[in-house]
């Protein structure tokens, strides 16, 4: 996209100009608060609403390429607003710039192969395995907290064969913050989402505290990371299965430390 013109025409063709679903799993497009690119926003701000496990509409069994193409057409929607308030010109081909800098992220993959270990001593180094055909993709996007204000939070996407089947978003605890002030009040947030059929456990024993939801085809895991930060994941049980199925076949012998996914699968 080479113009304000261009992006917008191009946008009114792909997404809906009224974001009314937002936050809600399976739809089309990424959603957005009031056309400012801001997802999972609840009603009317209502910090009590149960929050939108899944903000942006991505799916499980999607390709590394389906979610960046995704994530296009949010980022277009979010520099609408950016590209009206500019005036065509040089100013007009910095935005383009950005905007096309901002596409690529999706588009850098870690593969878990042995050969890059640039993960294995983070935080979420459980999540993954080496030599299973697994990866992962990362971008930094924005949702609504509590009063309706942006708040940036980290989404990584893991995928095995290709085919996403865990999502990792990480945010931080904060008073207005997408999951409040702390690990209790975002474990009843997650709680209230997930709704009373769902499974409610501890965590399998790990150096971070963690929550467990079984309900349904998914697993959603609350994680204390830090003091100030906790990880929400959610996995699709098929696809759990058949990385497990094939961390058995062609992975090292587990060590002590596997993911708590896997964890949890094994008993």
């Amino acid at each position: 996209m080479n113009s304000l013109t261009s992006l917008v025409f191009s946008i009114s063709l792909v997404i809906p100009v009224a974001a009314v679903s937002a936050g809600v799993a399976g739809a089309a497009e990424p959603t957005a608060a009031n056309g400012a690119g801001l997802a999972g926003v609840s009603a009317a701000g209502d910090a009590k609403a149960p929050l939108a496990l899944e903000a942006d509409g991505v799916e499980f069994g999607m390709s590394a390429d389906q979610v960046a193409r995704l994530y296009d057409r949010w980022w277009d929607r979010h520099y609408v607003a950016k590209y009206r308030k500019t005036n065509p010109g040089p100013k007009t081909q910095e935005l383009d710039y950005q905007l096309g800098e901002q596409k690529k992220v999706l588009r850098r993959t870690a593969k878990f192969d042995f050969k890059t270990t640039t993960y294995d001593k983070s935080e979420f180094h459980d999540e993954f395995a080496h030599g299973n055909g697994e990866s992962m993709t990362a971008t930094k996007v924005l949702r609504a907290g509590a009063d309706g204000k942006a708040m940036s939070y980290t989404r990584r996407f893991f995928f095995f064969q290709d085919k996403l089947w865990k999502v990792y978003d990480e945010y931080r605890l904060e008073p207005q913050g997408v999951l409040g002030a702390d690990f209790k009040e975002a474990t009843e947030k997650v709680a209230a989402s997930v709704g009373p059929k769902a499974k409610r456990t501890r965590g399998p024993s790990t150096p971070f505290e963690s929550v467990v939801f079984d309900g349904g085809p998914q697993r959603v895991r609350l994680v204390k990371v830090a003091a100030d930060r906790v990880a929400l994941v959610r996995s699709d049980n098929a696809l759990t299965k058949s990385v497990l199925d094939g961390r058995a076949q062609h992975a090292p012998a587990p060590e002590a430390g596997l993911d708590p996914d896997t964890q949890a699968a094994l008993h």
